[in-house]
C-alpha cells in the first residue's frame, strides 16, 4: 500500500469527521460557525465530489454504464440546497456520497462483520440513552435533553467515564452497570475487527489478486449461471489446495465465497 493512498484515506477520514461535525452543528450557538461559512465549506465539497466523479467519468471504459451505475453520485453534487431548504438533508447525502470515496471507509460499512456490531451497537446506544433520559429527567439536572443521554451511553460503553454526568435512580444505574459489563466485550470486539480489516486492507496487495477480485465481481453482476458456475468449480479447486494457499489467494476465496452467497441470496 503506497503513502499516498493511505494519506487520501486519512484525508477523507477527517473529511467525514469534518463534515458529520457540521450537519449536527448549531450556528447559533458558535461564533465563528456561521453559515456563509457553512456554505463554502458545502461548496467546496460539491467541488471535490464533482471533480471526482468527472474524473472517474473520463477513465471509465463504458461511460454510459458508469453513468447508469453512479446516478446517486450526481444527486450529491447538484446544489439543491442552494435552491431549496433542504441543507440538512443534501448533508447527509453528501456525507455518503463522501464515505463512497473512501475504498476502505466504504469496505468497513460493507463488511458484514462489522455491519453487526455497527446495528448491535446502535441497538444498545439507542436503548440506553432512552430508557435513562426517562428514568433520570426530572430526577438528574444533568440529563437535560435525550443527547446528554446518548453521550452519556456512549462514554459509559467505552468505560471512558468522565464523570461529567452520572445517574442517580435505581434503574439508571442499573443501566450504566450493564453498559459497563457488555461495553468491555463490545468494544473490545469492535476495535479488534476494526484493526484486522485495516491492516487486511493495507497490506493485501494492490496487484493480481485485487485485480482477480474486481473482475469477479464485475463478472459476476452481468454475466450468466454458466458463469457462476465457472466460479463455483474455481472455489472448488482452491479449496482443495487450501493448505498450499498464501494469505491474500485465502482473502479472495473467502470473498468470492461471499459475492456468491449474496448473488444466490
Amino acid at each position: 500500500m503506497s503513502f499516498w493512498r493511505f494519506f487520501y484515506e486519512m484525508i477523507i477520514l477527517l473529511a467525514v469527521i469534518t463534515y458529520t461535525i457540521l450537519i449536527f452543528a448549531d450556528p447559533a450557538d458558535h461564533p465563528h460557525l456561521t453559515e456563509e461559512l457553512i456554505r463554502k465549506v458545502d461548496l467546496g465539497l460539491i467541488l471535490f465530489l464533482g471533480f471526482e466523479y468527472l474524473l472517474r467519468l473520463y477513465l471509465a471504459k463504458n461511460k454510459q454504464k458508469f453513468v447508469r451505475e453512479n446516478w446517486f453520485d450526481i444527486i450529491a453534487i447538484i446544489p439543491f440546497d442552494l435552491l431549496f431548504p433542504l441543507a440538512r438533508f443534501m448533508r447527509i447525502i453528501r456525507i455518503v456520497r463522501l464515505l463512497k470515496a473512501s475504498p476502505l471507509l466504504w469496505s468497513v460499512l460493507n463488511s458484514n462483520q462489522m455491519r453487526k456490531i455497527f446495528a448491535y451497537l446502535a441497538v444498545i446506544l439507542l436503548w440506553s440513552a432512552t430508557a435513562v433520559y426517562l428514568l433520570e429527567k426530572g430526577n438528574n439536572d444533568s440529563f437535560q435533553t435525550w443527547g446528554d443521554a446518548l453521550w452519556w451511553s456512549v462514554v459509559t460503553t467505552t468505560t471512558v467515564g468522565y464523570g461529567d454526568i452520572s445517574p442517580i435512580t435505581e434503574g439508571g444505574r442499573i443501566i450504566a452497570a450493564f453498559l459497563m459489563i457488555s461495553g468491555i466485550g463490545l468494544i473490545g470486539t469492535f476495535t479488534a475487527n476494526l484493526a484486522n480489516h485495516w491492516m487486511t486492507f493495507f497490506e493485501a496487495p494492490s496487484n493480481r489478486e485485487d485485480d482477480v477480485f474486481e473482475a469477479l465481481e464485475e463478472e459476476l453482476a452481468y454475466e450468466d449461471d454458466r458463469l457462476q458456475n465457472h466460479l463455483k468449480h474455481n472455489v472448488m479447486q482452491w479449496v482443495h489446495r487450501i493448505e498450499t494457499l498464501s494469505e491474500s489467494e485465502y482473502q479472495t476465496l473467502l470473498r468470492t465465497l461471499e459475492m456468491l452467497r449474496e448473488k444466490e441470496l
